[in-house]
């Protein structure tokens, strides 16, 4: 059997190589439709066939980060379940995995995905950027202010949570 350890390595070595295989074929296409040969028809066609990559690698980064999440839970289960069961916790190596530094803190394995799924829109943004701007200009100013509110709601959460961890911080720790 694959030991919990190893599992988000092996979803990670899915994401880095799925990924590494749709921006490759991305670029090709890229590549293929900026030739001075290529007529406007085709350009439309090649910016739907980008658009299609794109949409495959977001969907794919969000297909791998679910798994990573949940191998993540398991690990802090078994973690938990360690640290409960153990007489002393410190005789005996921590599980394997186990970090506790600012990196897995902010920026845990399962939010890795999210990264490629933020440059695939930015990608999806850059081809289809213009048929994109006609269909959202009539509709510019509400999304204007929608996009306004949820920054400021956005704003209000960081600063709450900031003031949490602030209090929490000043508790004594736990058992």
């Amino acid at each position: 059997g694959v030991q919990t350890c190893a599992l988000p390595i092996y979803r990670l070595t899915w994401l880095l190589s799925s990924q590494g295989f749709l921006f490759a074929a991305f670029a090709l296409v890229f590549q293929a439709s900026t030739k001075s040969d290529v007529n406007s028809d085709q350009k439309v066609f090649y910016q739907f066939v980008l658009a299609g990559f794109a949409l495959t690698g977001i969907l794919v980064g969000l297909y791998i980060q679910r798994p990573l999440r949940l191998a993540e839970i398991q690990h802090d289960k078994l973690r938990d379940w360690w640290l409960a069961t153990s007489q002393d916790p410190n005789r005996h190596p921590p599980i394997c995995g186990d970090f506790s530094g600012w990196r897995e803190r902010f920026f845990p394995q399962s939010k890795f995905p999210l990264v490629f799924v933020a440059a695939w829109i930015i990608f999806v943004f850059g081809v289809l950027g213009n048929i994109i701007i006609n269909i959202i200009r009539p509709y510019s100013i509400i999304i204007g202010i929608i996009v306004l509110g949820l920054v400021g709601a956005l704003g209000l959460v960081s600063f709450g949570v900031m003031i949490g961890r602030r209090q929490s911080n000043s508790r004594p720790p736990r058992p």
